[in-house]
């Protein structure tokens, strides 16, 4: 039975050796930083029990005056050789490529000029089996059979070298150990949770388990991902004291034993914040995920940087914290900030299917009177919609809460050409989370919808309360590709001035979209809504909390808010709506990722109740671009009922 061992630190042979990994005397005998079971190689030419053919440079018995001639020929020529891998794919392709003989041989194919000595081609032919043995060892074959075979050099024929490989099985994980030393090991021998879940989470991530095939690009990658966790998770100085492999090559079985020396326990300590002068510390300190004497975690830092940033009131944020052991247990957290321009103003033009073209501006206030309140004012003046807002967020409040006060009036234009204008004022306020959000607020809001003819078809005015939770979990909240978001309102009201009768009533909304990475680079978007609003018959309310389909994000093929209730040939909103989607997109080109075509299928109604919907069902294609400020999607679409395509196209994504 043949072992080899790989160590790091000369002071592990003991536990080692109590553990079971190596035989007496193994451990002394190597050193290297790669596994390997080479055996001792012969003097002659190639492996123990390869056939041995020396390059024919001299002759061992006389030769004729016609046979020296054409030894001196063959001498005084150049040598013309060509190598020839025989092993299984891909382990052919390997060799190939990396061993020495092969490099040279390429480089001869690129210069004509480029020759290589007999003596050279013999030391490479030579050299090659223990070559070829290390490359194939780190991809896990530890028993391989390699010989090396020489042809006779004959006139106008190249030299042909021969590798022949019989991998054998590839040698696979049998057991892995993990000891630890430092704080992290007298956590665990006081019983603490929290390390517990740590040394179970390093264990069921390792990237090399029992039952792997072990490679050494493996070995490599989950010893640098166990430490970064290790890191991450409260030891930020932790280090290897000594990781091992055992092979046995006969069994095709490999031992792992690694020792970490967590070093010290890190807590948060106290948070200084650098670069103020317009904004107050507040905003940053109120949203910090964690408080002094909490244990330290990599994420948590992560995430409240990301938080910062998502305020809009800095332009560079720099967070940072230094590891000193001699303050491990109030590690000091330094905030850098560059504020961006205390006001903003932005003009611009912009084009939409669903509302056709437009022109804006807005006005920012990043901290209005000093009251610590952000501020943004924005008209727009289109074709179809119109509309004048007024929205102020507060700092961040103890409690990552923000306060919300906003004001809105608009004016939209249908595609049957009936006039729907609204106000609203809505005040409340909003809790972040790590993955949900939720907002709170109390709203008052007027809605009145009039025909072409200026016929008062429906009018209403409401106070209403409503709880709104969003869930984001996606690997990229502006170009998602993997996870899902999520919506759910919950409103309950009372109508006032109505066109009918007066009175409560509940609405419900919730909605999902979710993403999923598909085989051979395609991706998966399917998305569900469904909406209820429940009153009296007889009561009104306002048309901007009924609902509608058709449009952009909803069933494409049919124009904008068009699928409804009709009341006096007028599309009004429905009390209840439901919609799908299904989405297929792939790269165009392998060049440019970025740039996708996709097909969809949509449908959806919405009705004045559940069981009068008529889903109407759109199919199509389209073009999608993954820009910086979100997907572009352009589409073309065809309604199943019309038979009419429609173009439609926007930016973003919406939950």
């Amino acid at each position: 039975m043949r072992l080899a061992t790989v160590r790091v630190r000369n002071w592990w042979p003991g536990l080692a050796l109590a553990w079971g990994l190596l035989p007496a005397g193994a451990w002394a005998q190597t050193a290297a930083p790669m596994v390997s079971t080479s055996p001792e190689a012969p003097a002659s030419l190639g492996a123990e029990g390869d056939e041995a053919v020396p390059l024919r440079t001299e002759s061992a018995v006389p030769e004729t005056q016609t046979g020296a001639a054409a030894t001196a020929r063959r001498r005084a020529s150049a040598l013309v050789w060509q190598l020839k891998v025989d092993a299984p794919a891909p382990l052919d392709e390997l060799l190939t490529e990396y061993l020495e003989l092969a490099r040279f041989q390429r480089e001869r194919a690129d210069n004509d000029k480029l020759r290589i000595s007999r003596n050279e081609l013999r030391r490479l032919v030579i050299s090659a089996p223990d070559e070829a043995r290390g490359l194939l060892e780190a991809e896990g074959y530890f028993g391989a059979q390699i010989s090396t075979r020489v042809d006779d050099e004959v006139d106008g024929k190249p030299v042909v070298v021969t590798l022949k490989v019989d991998p054998g099985q590839r040698t696979r994980i049998s057991k892995v150990q993990m000891i630890y030393e430092g704080a992290f090991d007298v956590a665990l021998s006081d019983g603490d949770a929290r390390a517990q879940a740590l040394a179970d989470g390093l264990m069921r991530d390792w990237g090399l388990p029992v039952g792997e095939v072990f490679r050494q690009g493996l070995w490599s990658s989950a010893k640098n991902a166990a430490l970064a966790q290790l890191r991450a998770k409260g030891y930020p100085t932790a280090s290897w004291s000594g990781t091992s492999v055992t092979v046995d090559a006969t069994e095709r079985t490999a031992k792992i034993f690694l020792v970490a020396d967590s070093g010290p326990a890190f807590a948060f300590g106290d948070i200084r914040v650098e670069g103020l002068t317009r904004q107050p510390a507040s905003a940053v300190l109120n949203l910090a995920p964690f408080k002094k004497g909490d244990p330290y975690e990599e994420k948590l830092v992560l995430d409240w940087q990301e938080r910062i940033q998502k305020l809009n009131l800095f332009e560079n944020i720099f967070v940072a914290t230094d590891f000193d052991p001699t303050q491990a247990d109030a590690t000091p957290v330094v905030v850098q900030l560059r504020e961006l321009p205390l006001q903003a103003a932005t003009v611009g033009v912009g084009v939409s299917s669903d509302t056709g073209p437009r022109v804006s501006g807005e006005h920012l206030h990043r901290n209005l009177w000093g009251l610590g309140w952000q501020a943004k004012t924005a008209l727009q003046i289109g074709k179809r919609e119109s509309r004048g807002q007024v929205d102020l967020t507060s700092h961040p409040l103890p409690g990552r809460v923000r306060g919300l006060l906003s004001g809105q009036a608009s004016r939209l234009l249908d595609s049957d050409d009936a006039q729907t204008t609204s106000q609203r004022v809505r005040v409340g306020r909003l809790q972040e989370g790590d993955v949900r959000e939720r907002t709170q607020y109390l709203e008052y809001q007027h809605a009145r919808v009039s025909s072409a003819n200026d016929v008062v078809v429906s009018n209403a005015s409401a106070l209403s309360g409503t709880a709104q939770w969003i869930w984001r979990h996606v690997d990229n909240q502006l170009l998602p590709t993997q996870g899902y978001t999520g919506l759910a309102e919950l409103t309950l009201g009372q109508t006032y001035s109505a066109l009918d009768s007066t009175g409560t009533f509940t609405r419900a909304y919730g909605r999902i979209t979710a993403y999923r990475p598909l085989p051979l680079n395609w991706h998966l978007t399917a998305r569900a809504e469904a909406g209820q609003v429940s009153a009296g018959e007889d009561v009104s309310v306002p048309d901007t909390l009924l609902f509608r389909a058709g449009g952009d994000d909803s069933v494409r093929g049919y124009a904008y808010r068009s699928l409804g209730v009709k009341r006096e040939g007028v599309t009004i909103g429905g009390r209840a709506m439901a919609t799908a989607s299904v989405e297929l997109a792939h790269p165009i080109l392998q060049r440019m990722p970025s740039l996708l075509g996709a097909v969809f299928v949509d449908a959806g109604d919405a009705a004045e109740r559940m069981g009068d919907l008529r889903p109407k069902v759109s199919y199509g294609f389209g073009v999608r671009w993954r820009s910086p400020v979100g997907m572009l999607r352009l589409d073309l679409a065809r309604g199943s009922d019309t038979g009419q395509w429609r173009m439609h196209f926007s930016v973003g994504i919406s939950l």
